[in-house]
């Protein structure tokens, strides 16, 4: 039985590492996204920014729960021109456009976006989130662990922004 905890535990763990292709201080890959505003966004347009970055979909529940605490961070933060809040999102232009036709959601929000998730964030797990900072360099990862911290986000951003 100690074998099988033993091989179980390496075996868990391993994949567990293995489900993120980036970690803290990687540069962050190239990209391409298309925002509902009619712009797009990429790895050149975000240098000398913050960003914070959420992938997610419309029919994903816990993606819709801590809309309203973000919605606040936008908000804390409108003021400065050296920040983003980028949404990702999986679902097209047609079905974006009417959940904010229903729903406050304040971040800038890219349509069709599974090309650039599936970079970001391999394993697929939504809500994922991730804050570059404005080297480039990714200084936070929320991916895969479907317990997403608000709080923890939002310390790594305070935490990135005094540096």
């Amino acid at each position: 039985m100690k074998h099988v905890v033993f091989w179980f535990t390496i075996l868990t763990s391993t994949l567990t590492f293995s489900q993120e292709n980036f970690t803290i201080g990687d540069e962050v890959p190239e990209f391409k996204l298309w925002l509902t505003d009619g712009s797009k966004l990429t790895k050149n347009d975000i240098l000398n920014k913050v960003v914070v970055f959420k992938f997610w979909f419309t029919s994903c529940l816990p993606c819709l729960l801590d809309l309203d605490e973000l919605n606040g961070l936008v908000d804390q933060y409108h003021n400065r021109n050296d920040i983003l809040f980028v949404a990702p999102a999986l679902d097209r232009k047609e079905i974006i456009k009417e959940f904010h036709n229903k729903s406050l959601f304040k971040f800038k929000t890219a349509y069709s976006a599974m090309d650039v998730s599936q970079v970001f964030n391999p394993i697929q797990v939504y809500p994922s989130y991730f804050i570059v900072d404005k080297n480039g360099k990714f200084s936070y990862i929320d991916s895969g662990t479907k317990k997403t911290e608000f709080l923890n986000l939002k310390n790594a951003l305070e935490k990135i922004l005094k540096e």
